[in-house]
């Protein structure tokens, strides 16, 4: 038996009697008051991993922080956060099995969650220089959440930015599964983050088309006018980039949530397989190549 982990991936790989369980956890402090929604889209956001595994949700373990609040009113949350959770995972053939809860400072949500890694590419492939790289979802969420806990985010951007992550992606991931060399969620390290751990993985670099890359209403300007996430910076350093320093390409270090897969597929097939992607009701773009390892993990242009 052994622990094993795959290219670009947050997850352990763990192989028991010749089954391979796919095991990852995650969690995320609250961004959204309404208990229902930040439970549906916290438990979209830790399925991200074991789908991107290529592996069918299992189980899952609830961690729940709650603000300090009456009986009465702690009651309701729960009621709230495991209802909106529980259906996201049940509609995944996996359950929620257990979990702990407890108060603190502030409203926090994750779940831990195990998958069954099949039959998939995934499991074998290598991503190979010239293989196209495809992005399921825009990006810039981690902006406009920023911008809108300081109230200066538009609505209708909200609005729309929440109807996105609270959309699961389970169909997505089990489509580009099938002919994957790679893949990753896009979450805290942002796009460049992701591109460059899931070349990396392969000893190989990316070349992203910042024009190509798909971006939520609103992110840009609010870039534009110097809104950041906190941790911005800190993803900004941890890649080696080059290219232009604009309002678009800062949006490379945006940290997400609930965000999109990043996947690597044969570059004859990456069109066809965006069109599948969005035949599901999803977008999807082709936003650049892996290249020869060079000196930038990450080049835009």
């Amino acid at each position: 038996d052994d622990v094993l982990t795959g290219p670009g991936d947050d997850a352990a790989v763990l192989s028991v009697g010749g089954v391979r369980q796919v095991l990852t956890t995650d969690h995320l402090r609250a961004f959204w008051g309404d208990p229902w929604l930040f439970g549906r889209i916290t438990a979209i956001h830790a399925l991200g991993d074991v789908w991107a595994m290529g592996a069918t949700p299992q189980a899952a373990l609830a961690q729940i922080t709650l603000p300090r609040l009456s009986g009465d009113l702690q009651e309701r949350w729960l009621d709230e956060i495991m209802s909106a959770a529980d259906a996201v995972f049940r509609a995944e053939g996996a359950a929620i099995v257990g979990g702990h809860s407890t108060q603190g400072a502030e409203f926090a949500l994750g779940f831990t969650v195990t998958g069954i890694q099949g039959d998939t590419r995934l499991r074998e492939a290598t991503p190979a220089p010239g293989d196209a790289l495809l992005l399921t979802r825009p990006i810039g969420s981690g902006t406009i959440l920023a911008a809108e806990m300081a109230g200066k985010a538009e609505g209708d951007d909200v609005e729309a930015l929440l109807g996105i992550m609270a959309t699961p992606q389970g169909k997505v991931a089990r489509l580009l599964a099938r002919e994957a060399r790679a893949m990753t969620d896009v979450t805290g390290f942002g796009l460049a983050g992701h591109t460059a751990r899931l070349a990396q993985a392969a000893n190989l670099s990316a070349t992203l088309d910042a024009t190509s890359i798909p971006l939520y209403a609103g992110a840009e300007a609010l870039a534009e006018r110097g809104l950041r996430s906190t941790i911005w910076q800190a993803n900004r350093d941890a890649v080696g980039f080059d290219g232009p320093e604009t309002a678009r390409t800062a949006l490379l270090f945006d940290p997400q949530t609930s965000g999109g897969f990043l996947a690597a597929v044969p570059s004859d097939r990456a069109q066809a397989l965006a069109e599948d992607v969005r035949a599901l009701g999803h977008s999807c773009a082709v936003i650049g190549h892996l290249t020869e390892r060079g000196q930038a993990d990450v080049t835009a242009r």
